[in-house]
């Protein structure tokens, strides 16, 4: 507990002293002037006892988790147990990773939150916070400076409010409809439930034949028995595999906008796990650097998707190099039968796009391996900029160099046989997602 003087007692004795000045050689004025300064002292001490002492309860209301980049609302209920009205400024204490704003849209942290609180009763007050990264964060306790009636001083207390939040990855229903409708699929928005039809292997029913259906799926004995074109209906295959691959290396750390290559990752990765489980396939997850940091083998169920979220809510980025040797190998040691194998990384020079692919050609033709890369944006800005001084020269070869460098490790890649995804960051998600699709319509597992 302290107690704090306001502007106004400041205001006053600086009257006060004026007056004082304006008093020199005047007896009177002098004895007035130290009689306002006595009163002034009794004032405030009497302001300052006239506070209620720990009248003011505080509930704060959390959110089981936030997702990242998402905002969320934090709750704070107040409650005045004393008779006296309570002029109050009230302040919480959010992690510092967060960003906090009032209703307003001012930063938390120099608006505090202001309120008259009549005595006896209950008031609650809002904030928004939203954090662009995720993991574990700590709220600490909540600060308030209750006024005293003439305005003269502040009482200030703590109130012990510790608690703890976890920021997971954007699994937000929001995002997930927003997914399912650039996917042109009703299913992922969770408007039926039926199977995913389409160039799979697995039988699944048979239909009169429609004017947009392929001919090699007529069923000419059922035709003849019916007197009509019958066409057989396929749903994609179940039960196949699939292993996500992140690299936590110090490539992944890079910034494009709020967010970090490694979070754009995570949250295609996120997206594309809840589109194989959803279609009955069995999801793994491996993060790694320049070791295996955490392997998860493929399973089905609700309960893989949350083991699978909960590993990536606290992956950081290390300032590792990847091993690739290492990590493939170890993935394929662990995954005996064919596994899509789609690993998230970056390449930027020409050691690392060497490592890479001499890491994925051994897992073919037992596996389907597919790498998924972010694009720089500034990068390909720097290339298609007409350069005009002698430092853009520098920059725009540069930066052909490593384009360059990029591509002939694409081509390498896809030259034995691996998938390649590299798109800008917003666009990331739903490639990664189309590609898996399009290899579950082929039938390429």
């Amino acid at each position: 507990m302290a107690v704090v003087v306001t502007r106004r007692f400041f205001l006053i004795l600086a009257l006060c002293i004026l007056a004082s000045l304006g008093s020199l050689g005047d007896v009177g004025g002098a004895v007035f002037s130290a009689v306002m300064t006595l009163m002034l002292i009794i004032a405030t001490v009497v302001d300052a006892v006239l506070i209620p002492r720990r009248a003011l309860k505080v509930e704060r209301t959390l959110p089981d988790s936030l997702m990242q980049g998402i905002p969320a609302t934090v709750s704070l209920a107040l409650r005045n147990t004393s008779a006296m009205p309570l002029d109050l400024r009230v302040k919480d204490s959010p992690p510092p990773e967060f960003v906090a704003t009032t209703p307003a849209g001012t930063p938390l942290a120099d608006d505090p939150l202001t309120l008259v609180l009549r005595g006896m009763s209950e008031q609650t007050l809002t904030y928004t916070v939203r954090s662009y990264q995720r993991g574990q964060f700590a709220f600490r306790d909540i600060f308030y400076r209750a006024t005293g009636v003439l305005g003269l001083v502040r009482r200030q207390e703590r109130i012990e409010a510790p608690a703890q939040i976890v920021v997971l990855p954007d699994i937000s229903a929001a995002g997930a409809r927003e997914l399912a409708l650039s996917l042109g699929s009703q299913l992922m928005a969770g408007q039926r439930n039926a199977p995913f039809r389409g160039e799979g292997r697995e039988f699944e029913s048979m239909r009169l034949y429609q004017p947009d259906d392929e001919f090699r799926y007529i069923d000419w004995k059922a035709t003849a028995k019916r007197g009509q074109l019958i066409t057989r209906q396929y749903q994609t295959e179940r039960d196949q595999r699939l292993l996500i691959m992140i690299d936590l290396g110090r490539l992944m750390s890079q910034k494009i906008g709020e967010y970090s290559k490694l979070d754009y990752a995570i949250n295609a990765a996120v997206r594309l796990a809840q589109t194989a489980l959803f279609k009955g396939d069995l999801v793994g997850l491996l993060l790694f650097s320049h070791d295996i940091a955490f392997y998860l083998p493929p399973h089905k169920g609700t309960s893989q998707f949350k083991a699978i979220v909960q590993a990536l809510v606290s992956a950081k980025p290390r300032r590792m190099e990847p091993n690739y040797r290492l990590v493939f190998n170890y993935a394929a040691r662990k995954n005996i039968r064919r596994t899509f194998m789609v690993c998230f990384t970056d390449i930027l020079d020409m050691e690392t796009s060497k490592s890479l692919v001499e890491g994925m050609s051994p897992l073919i033709p037992r596996h389907l391996p597919m790498t998924v890369t972010l694009s720089d944006s500034g990068l390909v800005h720097a290339i298609r900029k007409v350069p005009q001084t002698e430092l853009e020269v520098y920059e725009h070869v540069a930066a052909q160099e490593v384009w360059n460098d990029y591509q002939r490790t694409v081509r390498a890649l896809q030259s034995h046989g691996v998938l390649t995804v590299n798109v800008p960051a917003e666009e990331l998600t739903l490639a990664t997602i189309n590609r898996y699709l399009e290899v579950k319509r082929t039938s390429r597992l």
